[in-house]
């Protein structure tokens, strides 16, 4: 039967579509089509797709399944159903996944195992096979399964065998090798092996991040920490996407354990717990991890945290290892059933294999508790679901600043909660209404109409206290007055609480509470409408009221009088600052921090007195109050308020300089925005990324912009995600991946072209094109600089698009031009000059008279080249801060007449480029050692000897120096 067109599209789609859910789903498209056609030839195409699928997602059932399909109809007709069908499909290949397959879960017999080791020999050998494929098979299988003789034969085997078509691909071989190595004791040979993988540049499906993620404990152990850092996070930032990786990503959870990376083994462990039961059929796989896990727990817990949460134990998927299970457990709760379900597997692979082997593998792992290496990664604290709890309130008036502590960070219903524990606390009805009033405040501000009735229902009962206290006239205006002046200020309720107040003013009796109630109403609203003369005299009158009150015979607790002295303080604060007056600022602020006792109150205040602080470069005095404002703030459990305050102290920290606690600072910010859910997330993810790629850890900020892009806590919008592809393209160039960098500034013009953001596209295309023009690709270097170009030029008049981009786009074009050896790109040269110089962008000017040297050079004209440089060197010296790209400019003015063999003239600029460098020793020893080679290339031999001489005398005195 001839495969329809349909069902061979699909297949064509399939061979197209990466391994994942994508491919799933086109595969299962397909075999139901195939089916329903009765196209046994298509369905045998579609099943070997699916079983490769499945090896390479974790899904051994299917893969078993459909290679068991796939066999019997091979062996029935093998013209019908071929060994290989399709490129990439090769019925052979995955022979060799059997034995690994059964092999790694213990329900699978060894005579099952061997069984299949037999048929795929005899398969190899009536397909005229080469055997190497099934020599690998059989040492992998005596290996993993503790049958050492064997596998020691079976190795000797293996490694006299002639490679073939089947065999191992080059960084597999190697893995293997080194694995087997390393735990048979030749750590020197395995180590060998590593470094051809990787010297090799050697990959495939799972390497090299499989072999780096065995390598790195070895490495570590042997003390070679050069590049150990970046080898781990590139391991696990290449495996965590794939939940087939469970191994790699367990030997990396080891390696976090035994290098006092705590939190951050933690944090990976959290991201990946549910991979265990992924694949319900990779036991060996799962007891890997198991005991990874278990004895970081028990790290965890010996440094002190073993209370700490972790997130995802409480998932019903884990039932098979962990038991049932009613909540998150401690990490002390989960350690031991990690080494309970170790042991439980353990002991089922030595029952079928006949040996010790894996019960002495969860021994070995349990006895690393005492293995510990210092070896700092990254600085991740650990998490806590649990906000600090601030002091239980001991009376009414601590239960009332309580509520409205709450109310005002949003935490409706705990603050309703604070009023009710309040309510009965105290049997005192001016007590009572005081907390009565807090109710109002809070209802008022919650939205929904069950509050605008608990808000009347508060009022009635404020009432019916005060008229209990004998206070008639505060029970009145009450009633009358407090839904109203409850309500949030605006222009929609301005104007009748306005009538309100003047009518009540006109009216009241010299009721000192009543009037205080009234100015302090008046006072905010006319601040808010910008009458400020008529503001401070309402709160001078206040003032008056306030004093009145505490000398008459009215009710005046102290208490109520510090309440009333705060509300004027805080008015008075926000008239100074909105009249610019700041000596009366300051002084209301500190009278503010002498009076108010609430949370959020003192934590706003101290915010605002540490922003001065910043401004009057006071930074270490401004530290101190944004963090006591964060401490406060994370006291109440506000964590979205207290996001604000751990900006701002990291703002602090970046302007003083203080990077290990800026870096501490962010990570604990991001923690909070993530249990809080704030979209602040971004921003502090972004700052912490931006400060690690400018201090060069770009393997760090690589892994964290990817957590962050991948985070489901927050959206993040095109900006955003643009911003961050930006970055995370600078951060992968940095490390040298330049293949990434491009791709991640592909995704970021995509993002950048949703929110129609024509500049930034701009800059990605420039950021592309000089990465193509690093590696050599100069055609698609002017591609993509002739695209920046083009979307410049296109923009509509409505984006504000900076001159300098259209230049900095032109540059690029140019020198890919010059590179590329295209004709135009003299002219390219000089348009993007006139631009340059039309704008009196004269930076970019200076870096113009460069590209036009480089070119003339490249050229041949040695002396227009020169001048251009002398040019250039002469523009960047009129230039402030640009004293390096001057004797830079001067440099590439001496190489060019030293490698047209013009020595004595390149002598001159050397010594000029020296003097240039007076304040940079290093650089003038670097330099004195080129003028030196200068020197001996005119065959001046004696003057290059004083010359390096003297470079020597400096780098001596340099190192006494540090």
């Amino acid at each position: 039967m001839t495969t329809s067109e349909l069902l061979s599209e699909l297949i064509d789609q399939a061979t197209e579509t990466m391994w994942g859910p994508e491919l799933s789903a086109v595969l299962e498209k397909a075999l139901g089509l195939a089916q329903e056609q009765g196209d046994e030839s298509g369905e045998y195409r579609v099943r070997l797709l699916l079983g490769n699928n499945a090896q390479m997602t974790g899904d051994t059932d299917t893969l078993l399944t459909n290679f068991a399909w796939c066999l019997a109809k091979h062996d029935d007709d093998p013209a019908r159903f071929p060994n290989e069908p399709d490129a990439g499909s090769d019925l052979m290949w995955q022979f060799k996944w059997m034995v690994g397959v059964l092999g790694g879960d213990p329900q699978f017999s060894t005579e099952q195992i061997q069984a299949v080791l037999a048929d795929m020999e005899e398969h190899y050998k009536r397909a005229n096979l080469g055997l190497s494929g099934v020599a690998m098979a059989r040492f992998e299988s005596a290996f993993h399964n503790g049958h050492q003789k064997e596998a020691a034969r079976a190795f000797a085997v293996l490694a006299a065998t002639e490679r073939d078509e089947y065999s191992h691909c080059d960084a597999c071989v190697r893995s293997v090798a080194m694995d087997y190595h390393f735990r048979t004791g030749a750590v020197e040979e395995g180590l060998k092996e590593f470094a051809e993988l990787m010297d090799g540049g050697f990959s495939c499906g799972e390497e090299p991040e499989h072999a780096i993620s065995h390598a790195i404990v070895q490495l570590l152990r042997a003390e070679d920490h050069q590049n150990l850092r970046a080898l781990h996070m590139r391991s696990y930032r290449d495996a965590r996407d794939n939940a087939d990786n469970i191994a790699i990503i367990a030997n990396h959870l080891f390696f976090c354990a035994i290098t006092g990376n705590e939190a951050r083994g933690l944090a990976m462990a959290e991201r990946h717990l549910a991979w265990l039961a992924h694949d319900p059929l990779a036991h060996r796989s799962h007891l890997n991890f198991l005991t990874a896990l278990g004895l970081l727990l028990q790290k965890v817990i010996a440094a002190g945290h073993g209370e700490v949460p972790v997130r995802g134990s409480d998932t019903a998927l884990l039932n098979a290892f962990f038991g049932q299970r009613e909540s998150v457990l401690s990490a002390e709760e989960l350690a031991p059933l990690c080494w309970a379900a170790a042991d439980a597997l353990a002991a089922e692979f030595d029952v079928r294999n006949g040996n010790d082997w894996h019960a002495r593998f969860v021994a070995n792992r349990r006895a690393m508790i005492a293995e510990a290496h210092d070896f700092p990664i990254s600085a991740e604290q650990f998490n806590t679901t649990a906000p600090p709890q601030p002091e239980q309130p001991q009376n009414s008036e601590e239960w009332r600043g309580r509520a409205l502590d709450l109310g005002s960070v949003g935490q409706f219903d705990a603050a309703l909660a604070a009023y009710a524990q309040g309510v009965a606390s105290t049997d005192d009805p001016r007590e009572l209404a005081v907390l009565h009033n807090a109710a109002i405040t809070i209802h008022a501000h919650v939205p929904g109409e069950e509050h605008v009735a608990a808000m009347r229902n508060a009022v009635a009962l404020r009432a019916a206290a005060l008229r209990e206290a004998g206070d008639e006239v505060l029970a009145g205006l009450t009633e009358r007055a407090s839904e109203l002046l409850a309500a949030p200020d605006g222009e929609d309720t301005n104007p009748a609480k306005l009538a309100l107040i003047y009518s009540e003013l006109d009216t009241a009796s010299p009721h000192p509470e009543a009037q205080y109630i009234l100015s302090s109403a008046l006072g905010g609203i006319l601040m808010a409408a910008g009458e400020l003369e008529g503001a401070r005299a309402t709160l001078d009158g206040m003032e008056n009221t306030i004093a009145v009150w505490e000398a008459g015979p009215w009710y005046s607790s102290a208490q109520a009088l510090r309440r009333a002295r705060t509300r004027h303080a805080g008015l008075m604060l926000q008239l100074c600052t909105q009249e610019q007056d700041a000596d009366g600022a300051s002084e209301w602020l500190e009278k503010n921090l002498e009076l108010d006792t609430s949370v959020v109150g003192r934590a706003a205040l101290l915010a605002m007195r540490s922003r001065v602080h910043f401004q009057t470069r006071e930074p270490a005095k401004a530290l101190v109050d944004a963090d006591a404002a964060t401490d406060l703030l994370l006291s109440l459990g506000a964590r979205s308020a207290a996001l604000q305050t751990i900006q701002l102290s990291a703002a602090i920290l970046m302007e003083m300089g203080r990077t290990g606690e800026l870096r501490a600072l962010l990570r604990f910010g991001i923690q909070q925005a993530q249990m809080a859910e704030a979209p602040v997330l971004v921003s502090l993810s972004y700052a912490l990324a931006q400060d690690l790629v400018e201090h060069g850890d770009t393997e760090e900020a690589i892994e964290l912009i990817d957590e962050t892009l991948r985070n489901t806590v927050v959206e993040i919008g095109d900006h955003d995600r643009g911003e961050l592809y930006d970055l995370l393209g600078s951060a992968l160039r940095n490390s040298g991946e330049l293949g990434g960098a491009v791709s991640a500034w592909t995704m970021g013009l995509q993002h950048f072209s949703a929110s129609d953001e024509q500049s930034r596209m701009a800059e990605l295309h420039v950021a592309i094109g000089s990465t193509y023009q690093d590696a050599g690709h100069f055609e698609a270097a002017m591609e993509e600089a002739q695209a920046g170009l083009d979307v410049l030029l296109s923009a509509d008049e409505a984006q504000e698009i900076d001159p300098r981009s259209v230049v900095a786009a032109r540059m690029q074009l140019a020198g890919a031009m010059s590179l590329a050896g295209d004709d135009g790109a003299p002219d390219a040269i000089a348009t993007a000059g006139a631009l340059a110089e039309q704008i009196a962008s004269e930076h970019q000017s200076a870096e113009i008279y460069m590209i036009r040297a480089t070119h003339l050079f490249r050229s041949g004209d040695v002396d227009g080249a020169v001048a251009q440089a002398l040019q250039g060197s002469s523009a960047f010296e009129k230039l402030d801060g640009a004293q390096q790209q001057t004797a830079w400019a001067l440099l590439q003015a001496a190489h060019m007449l030293d490698n047209a063999t013009r020595y004595d003239d390149a002598v001159a600029l050397y010594r000029q480029v020296i003097d240039s460098l007076a304040q940079d020793l290093q650089g003038q020893e670097v330099i004195r050692h080129q003028l030196a080679d200068c020197l001996e290339s005119a065959g001046r031999t004696a003057e290059a000897a004083t010359v390096r001489a003297e470079a020597q005398a400096e780098a001596e005195a340099g190192r006494h120096q540090q």
